[in-house]
C-alpha cells in the first residue's frame, strides 16, 4: 500500500509528519468456513452456540457457493478505494485500514496497528449508508474507547449519512430500473418495490434518526426510478419479547397479494455490500414467500465492488476530507 506520511512545515522552520487514514467499518469477514465458531461466539457474546447452531450456520455458508462475500468484497473495496484516492492527486497520501465488529479484525486491533503506525488523522467510514444505534454510533463508541486505552489523542472525523450523496441513490436506482425492467411486461406494471433493510431494536421513537434515513433514501430511489408504488420494509428481526421495527418484508409480500398485485420487487438499502444474511433474507426467503403468493419476484443487485459503486465512494469520500481541513 502506497505510504500515507507527509511532511508538512508549521510556519515556524519545524517539520511535522501527518498521516491521514480512513477505517472502514463493517459487520463480519470470514476468512475461512472454521470461522464461523469465533464469529458466532462473539455474536453470542462468549456464549459458545450449540452444535446444531453452528450446523445450520455452516449450511447457510456454505449453501451460497461462494467465500463469505462480505469479507471478499469489502476487502477488494478497501484496495480499490485506497487506489483511486491516491489517483486523484494532490500531495496528501491516505491509508485505509479495515476492522469488524465480529471477528478480527476487531477495532481495538485496527486501532492499535494505526496507533504503531503513526496515523495521525482518523477518517471513520462505516460500509452501511444508514445510521443506527446499534450499527454506526456503537462502531465509533468502539474506535473512541481503543483510542483512548491506546493512549492516542487522534481526531476522529465520523463520515456520516452519506445516504444523502446523489450517487448513492444513482447507484442503487440503476439496479432498481434493471430489476423492474426485467419483470414480465403483462405484470410489470402491477408490481410493488419494497424497500427493506434489516430490521433495529427498540420502538420507532428510539430508532428515529435510523428510520428518517432509511425513508429519505427510498424517496430518493424511487424518485430516480420513476417508481410509484413503493413500500418500506424490515427484515431479519429478533424474536420477541424484544421489540423490533416493522412491518415484516414477509407480510408485506403478502399484503400486496393480498391487494391484487401481480409482482413484488425487493431492494435493500442498508446491505450495499452481499452477505450472506441478506442474501437469504432478500432473495432467498423472500423470492419462496414471493411464489407462494403466486406473484413474480425479482431483488435487486448488491453493489458491491462495482465500477460505479466505488467512484461514488471516493467522491463523498474526498469531499469529506476537505471539508473537515
Amino acid at each position: 500500500m502506497a505510504s500515507s506520511r507527509q511532511v508538512l512545515n508549521d510556519g515556524k522552520g519545524v517539520a511535522t509528519i501527518t498521516m491521514k487514514a480512513l477505517l472502514m467499518l463493517s459487520y463480519a469477514s470470514l476468512k475461512s468456513i472454521d470461522d464461523i465458531l469465533p464469529f458466532y461466539t462473539h455474536l453470542f457474546h462468549g456464549k459458545i452456540p450449540s452444535p446444531d447452531t453452528l450446523m445450520a450456520a455452516k449450511t447457510r455458508f456454505q449453501s451460497i457457493g461462494v467465500a463469505d462475500p462480505l469479507g471478499s468484497v469489502t476487502a477488494r473495496q478497501a484496495l480499490a478505494l485506497e487506489r483511486r484516492l491516491n489517483q486523484m492527486g494532490g500531495s496528501e497520501r491516505i491509508k485505509i485500514y479495515q476492522a469488524t465488529k465480529h471477528t478480527s479484525p476487531f477495532v481495538h486491533e485496527t486501532v492499535q496497528q494505526m496507533v504503531a503506525d503513526g496515523v495521525t488523522e482518523l477518517y471513520a467510514f462505516p460500509t452501511s449508508p444508514l445510521y443506527s444505534r446499534t450499527g454506526t454510533a456503537a462502531y465509533y463508541q468502539s474506535v473512541r474507547k481503543a483510542l483512548e486505552a491506546n493512549g492516542a489523542n487522534i481526531p476522529v472525523v465520523e463520515i456520516n449519512h452519506w445516504h444523502r450523496y446523489p450517487g448513492i441513490a444513482e447507484a442503487i436506482s440503476l439496479r432498481l430500473r434493471t430489476a423492474l425492467q426485467w419483470l414480465s411486461i403483462e405484470n410489470r406494471s402491477d408490481a410493488t418495490v419494497l424497500f427493506t433493510a434489516h430490521s433495529q431494536p427498540g420502538v420507532p421513537e428510539v430508532n428515529n434518526e435510523f428510520i428518517q434515513a432509511f425513508t429519505e433514501l427510498a424517496e430518493e430511489v424511487a424518485l430516480r426510478s420513476d417508481c410509484k408504488k413503493w413500500l418500506l420494509a424490515y427484515r431479519s428481526a429478533g424474536p420477541a419479547p424484544q421489540k423490533w421495527l416493522g412491518p415484516d418484508v414477509l407480510v408485506m409480500i403478502e399484503k400486496v397479494a393480498e391487494s391484487g398485485g401481480k409482482a413484488v420487487v425487493v431492494c435493500d438499502l442498508l446491505s450495499l455490500t452481499e452477505n450472506v444474511e441478506a442474501i437469504f433474507d432478500c432473495r432467498i426467503h423472500c423470492r419462496m414467500k414471493a411464489e407462494a403468493c403466486g406473484l413474480e419476484f425479482v431483488s435487486t443487485e448488491f453493489l458491491n465492488d462495482s465500477a460505479d459503486y466505488i467512484e461514488v465512494l471516493v467522491e463523498l469520500i474526498r469531499e469529506r476530507i476537505e471539508q473537515s481541513i
